[in-house]
């Protein structure tokens, strides 16, 4: 019969129990097997057989140590699968909560993104209209639509950098990554409202300047 591998000391408490309990009860199963079927013909093997049985009874005590050993193992099993069992509600509880603040800041971000896009889309309105250089000097609508459309952005940038300090307080460093880089285009479209509104302004008439 092949020799049993020895327990390894990085083994559990547990399997380590579990080896021991076993390899007693073949120890006890090869002992009552071979009393059993042992022949009571001589005074040497009456002298055998009551070897055997002092055997029996001393491999019945370890039984008992290992099994008691063996329980007691299961205890601590049980507790630490508990305790397992906590950590991962725990866990549970947390990734809940930060799915449900991504979520959040995730709405804020593409509500921005749609803002951003409704502002595009008005400033492509406004450039849409086919007129000269003076022609965009003397239409009034034109500079008070970039007014609106400004102060539209400042707004929109605002929300987004309140947003993006959420996400970084949240440690969503990429979703903050991804606020301001929305922002940054943003405040670019604006500075060149403001470039044109100066432009215009520049070139109007004294009275219209002032």
């Amino acid at each position: 019969m092949a020799a049993r591998a020895k327990l390894h000391p990085s083994d559990s408490p547990l399997v380590a129990a579990a080896e021991a309990f076993d390899g007693t009860l073949r120890r006890f199963a090869a002992l009552t097997d071979g009393l059993r079927k042992g022949t009571l013909d001589s005074q040497r093997n009456l002298e055998r057989a009551a070897e055997t049985l002092k055997e029996v009874a001393g491999c019945e005590e370890e039984l008992q140590v290992h099994a008691q050993a063996l329980m007691t193992a299961l205890g601590g099993a049980r507790d630490a699968q508990q305790a397992q069992a906590e950590a991962v509600r725990v866990r549970a509880l947390e990734i809940q909560a930060r799915s449900e603040e991504l979520a959040r800041l995730m709405r804020g971000f593409e509500a921005i993104g749609k803002d951003a896009a409704a502002l595009n889309a008005s400033a492509q309105q406004l450039a849409a209209r086919k007129r000269t250089a003076d022609e965009m000097v003397k239409d009034g609508e034109l500079l008070a639509g970039l007014d609106e459309l400004q102060e539209r952005m400042t707004a929109v940038l605002g929300g987004g950098e309140q947003l993006a300090a959420e996400a970084r307080r949240a440690d969503f460093e990429d979703l903050s990554r991804k606020i301001d880089s929305l922002r940054q285009q943003i405040l670019a479209a604006r500075n060149k409202i403001n470039l044109l509104k100066e432009a215009l302004l520049r070139a109007a008439p004294p009275e219209r300047a002032s």
